[in-house]
């Protein structure tokens, strides 16, 4: 009787620190090759592996995730395939996926019901960030051309805009705008100050530094403590309240990692050891809505439904977790992780088995493939253990969850609910009234920072029909920006808002 049971057999990570010149330059495809390579080694197969992949999944660049961005130096028409050419693969299926920190486990789960229903017989999942060797080609000047073209079809998924109109508006675009939104929230929700929050953020992730600190994949292996992390200086500027650099993800990194996938007979097959074998033992993916119309800031409803029910689906509780990433783009991922799984933040648990985002390294989309690479390398020295990957795209707008084991599962892999999505859709939103009038109160606020000055107010609130508002504060009112910047409550204080179009003015009361 065939075995379609999906298990992953293999991964692969890279990093590169070194100062760039003309012949160390790499383009993010020669590193998601390095990547691959060492997966395809790490397999252990008996014979050549390579050539027997059918389906390569790419995860999108992070300078591609927007309708119409391109990295400043070309790339290939084709990335999988591109990548196929690099490691002697010739795949069936090619695939480039959408944008978002999901895609990559994501891809576990599809590519799981593939395999289990026969559809697949053995996948790649690769990707790779070279932001920051682009930053120090652009520096020092070096003529680079990264386009190729590559003959082949291709599954391109296209990427989408994560915001609206009236959101790019009042500039609740990017994640170091958006997140602080999130996390004042939060905040004001467990009833902690400013200076009590930023003061849990740093001992949050200095836990997290640490781990970052020993991994020989981390892009910024340093370890910094609380009081560096607490402390605005030089090295640690203000981004946008609460967030200063090093509370916010790093992009400018040069990493890659990849994936194998397989059946347990194509592993038989193959001859790749059962010691290498891990079990997908269930899985969830939820996207939300437009952050504007999400009825409270404060938590995330995807992230409930997506943690609690892979749980449930494998008869586990967190307390049965040996090992665990929870996705740290910014602190409030992991509160609010931590929230919906019922574990409280300042577990004797690790975390984190990278280091995070802001300290192994924010590879864009990818960072999760370097999770599940990290966890399952661990699982597989400890094959009684459980370990937990959450994944996040966007504004804690797409969430998919693994949950692994080299132990095999009594009953098949599956979706933990596949009627979860439905579910979510029918929780109520919010109306956003977009010419906003009259009184209202702050739900929550942002402060923008350009060197080191405040330069862009958010603020969303109620106003007194309930509708809900967007805002900026004016450009010259030094006032607001010293209020949103201060260490006294902003939430629940009363505002004065006005449309000027585009967008509505807050003024403090």
């Amino acid at each position: 009787m065939a075995n379609t049971t999906p298990i992953l057999i293999a991964s692969g990570q890279y990093v590169f620190r070194d100062e760039v010149t003309a012949e160390t330059v790499m383009s993010p495809l020669d590193i998601a090759a390095k990547a691959a390579n060492v997966a395809i080694a790490a397999a252990n197969a008996q014979g050549e592996l390579a050539s027997q992949i059918d389906t390569i999944a790419f995860v999108r660049g992070f300078t591609d995730s927007v309708p119409g961005g391109q990295g400043p130096f070309g790339s290939s028409n084709n990335m999988p395939r591109s990548l196929a050419k690099r490691i002697g693969a010739d795949p069936q299926r090619a695939i480039y996926g959408r944008e978002g920190g999901h895609s990559p486990q994501r891809f576990v789960n599809e590519f799981a019901e593939k395999i289990a229903a026969g559809e697949m017989s053995l996948g790649l999942i690769a990707g790779a960030e070279a932001i920051g060797i682009v930053k120090q080609v652009t520096k020092a000047g070096l003529a680079v051309d990264w386009s190729e073209t590559v003959d082949g079809d291709l599954d391109n998924r296209g990427c989408h805009w994560l915001f609206t109109e009236h959101e790019i508006a009042h500039g609740i675009t990017f994640p170091t705008q958006v997140y602080p939104l999130f996390e004042h929230a939060w905040r004001v929700r467990h009833k902690l100050s400013v200076t009590e929050h930023r003061q849990l953020a740093s001992e949050l992730f200095a836990k997290f530094s640490g781990v970052a600190a020993n991994n020989p994949y981390s892009q910024f292996p340093v370890a910094r403590s609380a009081e560096f992390l607490n402390t605005v200086s030089a090295d640690n500027y203000w981004v946008a309240s609460p967030y200063t650099k090093w509370m916010v993800a790093q992009d400018a990194v040069n990493q890659g990692a990849a994936l194998l996938m397989c059946s347990v007979d194509k592993a038989l097959e193959l001859g790749i050891p059962e010691s290498q074998w891990i079990y997908l033992h269930s899985y969830a993916d939820v996207d939300d809505r437009w952050v504007s119309s999400r009825p409270d800031l404060s938590l995330s409803e995807s992230m409930n439904l997506t943690l609690s029910g892979v749980l449930a689906a494998a008869g586990k509780s967190i307390s049965d977790i040996d090992v665990m990433d929870i996705y740290s783009c910014f602190p409030v991922a992991v509160l609010a992780a931590c929230e919906a799984m019922g574990l409280d933040w300042n577990t004797d648990k690790a975390l984190t088995v990278t280091g995070g985002l802001p300290f192994f390294g924010g590879a864009g989309n990818n960072y999760s493939t370097h999770a599940i690479a990290s966890l399952t390398d661990q699982l597989r020295e400890s094959p009684s253990a459980f370990g937990l990957v959450t994944a996040n795209g966007g504004f804690l707008s797409k969430q998919s969850v693994g949950l692994y084991s080299a132990q095999a599962p009594q009953t098949p892999c599956k979706n933990a609910d596949p009627s979860m999505q439905a579910q979510f859709n029918s929780l109520p939103l919010v109306e956003v009234v977009e010419q906003a009038n009259g009184l209202g109160t702050v739900e929550t606020y942002t402060v923008v920072y350009k060197r080191d000055k405040p330069s862009l107010g958010i603020v969303i609130g109620r106003l007194t029909d309930g509708r809900r508002f967007l805002a900026n504060t004016a450009a010259d009112d030094e006032g607001a920006f010293a209020i949103l910047a201060g260490d006294e409550e902003v939430i629940g204080r009363q505002v004065e808002v006005s449309h000027q179009a585009p967008q509505n003015i807050a003024r403090f009361i």
